[in-house]
């Protein structure tokens, strides 16, 4: 014995329809919606962080994968340098 559902009251029937990638936006497989101006955007550039050395305080360039040591004198404690960019913190 099977049971039929009435259809809802107040169901909307129509449902909204997908429109067909404009000229702007192009689907690509698998990746969901992106630009055609795909070839101008680069990736982030690792750009090295700048260190001081703790013992003669000359600034070093190290990037990601260096060692940690000065290039002067070979020691191992670095001191990350300011940055320029203002840093506002909010106290409550």
């Amino acid at each position: 014995m099977r049971h039929m559902l009435a259809p809802e009251v107040g169901c909307d029937t129509t449902r909204s329809r997908t429109l067909p990638p404009t000229s702007e936006y192009a689907v690509s497989p698998g990746y969901g919606l992106s630009m055609d101006t795909q070839k101008d955007v680069q990736p982030p550039k690792q750009q090295p962080m700048i260190y001081i050395c703790g013992e003669c305080h000359t600034e070093n360039e190290i990037k990601s994968r260096d060692p940690i040591r000065c290039r002067e004198c070979g020691y191992r404690i670095m001191y990350k340098k300011r940055t320029k960019r203002l840093v506002v913190f909010d106290a409550r």
